[in-house]
């Protein structure tokens, strides 16, 4: 540097601790009172600074979010020497040789006002930090040619993990002594055990494993029967009998109605419009339908993901293909008659398809993209040009109520013809302002070496085999583009869906934040394991099975939740679990509780598919909803036909399920990536007090009677077998002896209480306490 030695990491911290102590002046490491104005100038024994090396990655961690590339707050761009110097608003912000007299440094320091930068929220620069920009400054901010940082959100995607291509990634060596490991998963778990101290927990037994299997993959609880099945085939051979279970769930209708369920979430999926009218959609069930059979068939999941951007242009002639496309339209609208004003007709319009622009970013590839509408995206390099050309790609097309292929009424996206609508890039969102016309183009951060006029060429030319295009074959683009492993999204894609299959499974993904794998998202905790996991995936078919079986044949899966069963140190080194010592403990979901309680008192009605059913929902529930379109019945019937599966039932926007609200069911105005989980009041009032659990209890107690016949209450070898019977379909366990003695007792008090009071059976009643009481338990509401 300029002939002179670099100091040693010794000598820079001497330095900076004479500074501290008032040994050397303050204005920079190394320096008298009186700085030179260049390098040149320094005397013997000085230490220039290097800016590419001390200088940048303080600006860049610093600075440059707001002041660097197209994002220059107050018109100040830090990461290009012509700009800096230049400065901002605020006048000239770096005096080269005089940093006492440089704005930059009396921000950064707390200077005038304590106008400190970066801005609260943000960590200061430290001591040393602001030292060395003296000491820069002083020395004449020297900046090489060729430092320039033009776009720095770009030169940060080029090295963040999640924006990669795939890597090769193998799986570590199993040593002799390891008798835990099944598989890849487990020695990648184990190797970042072994640097922490841990040891995995002991595997579950198998009552446990078998309700963990059924929950996760059909989300049902197992019969007694089929628990004792497990049991003794578990005995024989522990691992068949896991993998033949998990091949015979996945085979099973149930399980797509359990995986549909996930994505339905992501997709904001309901049967109503939402706002204002919330008025029904009786045709949406089509894309309900299309998602539940889509994961039965194994369809291969960038198929599942083209088909629901462009499925119309892709096979135009498929019920299903064209009903995909509920995708774009499942979101909330609300169709402004002309008597509006344009401008807020215009702001309807542009609000529906942020929605479609954003549910595609963070559903499908884990990116933000909302914030581009008014101004390029803060962290990633993502801007606001390329979230208007996402825009036109769906700006051609709207949903629409019409005739499938078949002739069936259905509900999905159309374009309005051939052409494309003209779009334009509206600077702070005002869509008056049409100067800058923009053309279809894919995200950059996630593209190499095909462009977006590529992909909407080989669009077209595969479409000349089906005849005249009816649309404009965008969303086809579109949809090569995103599932492109090797050109466009489609590595991002896949790391995104494998996350939240294990999310789902573990209660946790690999990268905690589902829908955010940009650089303000979490980083993964085991990077390796997801890479493998993905790479496997794609060169399995896109295969959700096939990833299925590889996690729950995992020992890392199988593992015990209980805390005799882990090493006692995991809570002092991983209190969060993030090296997954020991499985999470996974409370059901609000419509598997429902099923649960339907499955245990055998009224579970297994009809699949068609329109939505409303349960009853008590009037009083709909009082504040201000709804201008089609009333909620009032009387609406508890039979056969509103005993469905709980992803069958109608979702009217407006006016939630009382039981799925207090258990956390999403609203799904916007995407749901990962629900959240709660523990309040309300859900053991509705446990006590909601007609529909009562209902169900009182069929359970029937149900036991049925298949127990008693007469005395007193008589304890007649209600103890009801008892083993009830907790052995609840919890897939038989009760403990202290657990029946206590039964017993409950159900005696409560049978007396009842007589007492004169009620109608009084047995009846009291056993429907006692079975109300099991649907309370923890064992219930967690799956282990």
């Amino acid at each position: 540097m300029n002939g002179f030695p670099m100091p040693s990491p010794f000598d820079r911290c001497s330095q900076f601790i004479a500074i501290c102590l008032g040994l050397l002046p303050s204005i920079a490491l190394g320096q008298d009172s009186t700085p030179p104005t260049s390098n040149k100038e320094l005397p013997a024994g000085y230490a220039p600074i290097d800016f590419v090396r001390e200088i940048q990655p303080i600006l860049r961690d610093n600075c440059y979010e707001c002041h660097a590339g197209t994002t220059e707050e107050g018109s100040l761009n830090l990461g290009v020497k012509t700009k800096a110097l230049q400065g901002g608003d605020s006048g000239e912000v770096i005096q080269p040789g005089h940093s006492d007299d440089s704005l930059l440094i009396e921000l950064v320091s707390g200077g005038a006002d304590n106008a400190l930068m970066p801005p609260e929220g943000s960590d200061p620069l430290t001591d040393e930090q602001v030292a060395l920009l003296r000491a820069w400054i002083d020395q004449g901010a020297p900046w090489p040619d060729g430092a320039d940082v033009v776009d720095p959100k770009m030169q940060r995607a080029k090295t963040h993990w999640a924006f990669q291509r795939f890597q090769q990634v193998n799986p570590p060596q199993r040593s002799s002594s390891d008798d835990w490991s099944k598989g890849p998963i487990d020695l990648f778990v184990k190797r970042s055990l072994e640097k922490a101290g841990l040891r995995p927990a002991q595997p579950a037994d198998a009552r446990t494993l078998v309700r963990r299997l059924y929950f996760d993959l059909v989300g049902l609880p197992p019969s007694p029967a089929q628990t004792r099945q497990f049991l003794v085939a578990h005995a024989e051979h522990p691992d068949s009998a896991i993998q033949n279970l998990v091949d015979e769930l996945l085979g099973s209708p149930r399980y797509g109605e359990r995986w549909g369920r996930h994505w339905l979430d992501v997709a904001r999926y309901a049967d109503s419009d939402g706002q204002e009218a919330d008025m029904d959609r009786p045709h949406a069930y089509h894309y309900r339908d299309f998602v539940i059979q889509a994961f039965n068939d194994n369809m291969p999941y960038n198929q599942f993901v083209r088909w629901q951007i462009a499925g119309d242009e892709i096979e135009p002639e498929n019920d299903a293909a064209v009903s995909a496309t509920g995708f774009l339209t499942a979101g909330t609208s609300f169709k402004l008659p002309d008597s509006f004003l344009e401008s807020e007709r215009l702001a309807n319009r542009y609000n529906e398809l942020d929605d479609v622009i954003s549910t595609l970013g963070s559903g499908m590839l884990g990116i933000t993209v909302a914030c581009a509408r008014c101004h390029d995206h803060k962290y990633d390099a993502f801007s606001a040009k390329e979230y208007y050309q996402l825009l036109g790609v769906f700006h051609s097309g709207d949903r629409v109520s019409d005739k499938l292929p078949s002739g069936k009424d259905g509900f999905f996206f159309r374009d309005f013809g051939k052409e494309r609508e003209t779009t334009w890039l509206f600077r702070r969102s005002d869509f008056y302002d049409r100067e800058i016309e923009v053309d279809i183009g894919f995200p950059a951060m996630l593209s190499s070496g095909v462009d977006a006029h590529d992909y909407w060429q080989k669009a077209k030319e595969a479409y000349d085999e089906l005849g005249e295009p009816k649309s404009t074959l965008q969303r086809r683009a579109l949809a090569d583009w995103i599932t492109d492993t090797d050109h466009g999204g489609g590595a991002l894609l896949a790391r995104v869906i494998v996350n939240r299959v294990w999310h789902h499974h573990f209660g946790k993904g690999l990268v905690p934040t589902t829908g955010d794998f940009g650089v303000n998202g979490d980083a993964p905790s085991h990077p390796e394991l997801l890479e493998y996991l993905t790479n496997a995936f794609v060169e399995s078919g896109w295969s959700l099975k096939t990833l299925h079986r590889e996690i729950l044949g995992s020992a890392v899966w199988q593992q015990a939740s209980t805390r005799e069963a882990t090493d006692k140190r995991g809570l002092e080194i991983d209190l969060g679990n993030e090296l997954l010592w020991k499985m999470n403990p996974q409370r059901l979901e609000a419509e598997m509780m429902r099923d649960a309680m339907l499955a245990v008192s055998d009224t579970l009605s297994l009809q699949a598919g068609g329109p939505g059913y409303k349960p009853y929902i008590a009037p009083e529930a709909n009082l504040a909803r201000n709804i201008q379109g089609e009333r909620y019945p009032k009387d609406a019937p508890d039979d056969a036909t509103t005993r469905r599966r709980s992803v069958y039932m109608f979702h009217k926007r407006l006016i939630p399920y009382p039981m799925f609200q207090a258990f956390d069911r999403p609203d799904l105005m916007t995407s749901c990536a990962r629900r959240q989980n709660t523990t309040v009041a309300p859900q053991a009032m509705v446990i006590l007090n909601d007609r529909f659990v009562r209902t169900v209890a009182r069929d359970f107690a029937n149900r036991l009677i049925e298949e127990h016949p008693w007469d005395s209450v007193s008589d304890d070898s007649e209600l103890e077998p009801v008892i083993a019977e009830a907790f052995e379909m609840s919890f897939a366990r038989l009760p403990t002896d202290v657990e029946v003695e206590a039964s017993m007792q409950f159900i005696e008090a409560q049978t007396i209480a009842r007589t007492e009071r004169e009620e109608q059976d009084p047995r009846i009643e009291a056993l429907a306490d006692f079975c109300q009481s099991l649907f309370g338990l923890n064992e219930f509401i967690y799956i282990d």
